[in-house]
């Protein structure tokens, strides 16, 4: 897998996580995503790749991993709650099924 910390310009997205987003048809969700993590962890990097469930090896979706080490409990539930809330906002559920947010 490869990831791309996401910066105040945001730097292209990896390759193979544009060709994913392009086979599930999610592409035009992505960037909206990206920004969506982005602001709900204003002063966190993020981290875009692929990733893989657990527990079904089958089901891939787009990574987007804050940069936790920082961040209070507080920062961290809040940053959750704009997550979860914006997320259907910007994405059918259909398809946010393949953003999922993390942390590092």
């Amino acid at each position: 897998m490869s990831g791309s910390f996401v910066s105040q310009s945001r730097p292209g997205v990896p390759a193979d996580v544009q060709a994913f987003a392009a086979e599930k048809g999610v592409s035009r969700y992505l960037n909206a995503a990206i920004d969506l993590a982005r602001l709900a962890f204003l002063s966190s990097a993020v981290c875009v790749s692929l990733g893989r469930d657990a527990e079904d090896e089958s089901h891939q979706y787009i990574a987007l991993d804050v940069e936790a080490g920082g961040l209070t409990a507080d920062q961290l539930l809040d940053g959750q709650l704009t997550w979860s809330a914006g997320l259907g906002r910007i994405c059918p559920s259909p398809q946010a099924v393949y953003f999922v947010l993390g942390w590092r």
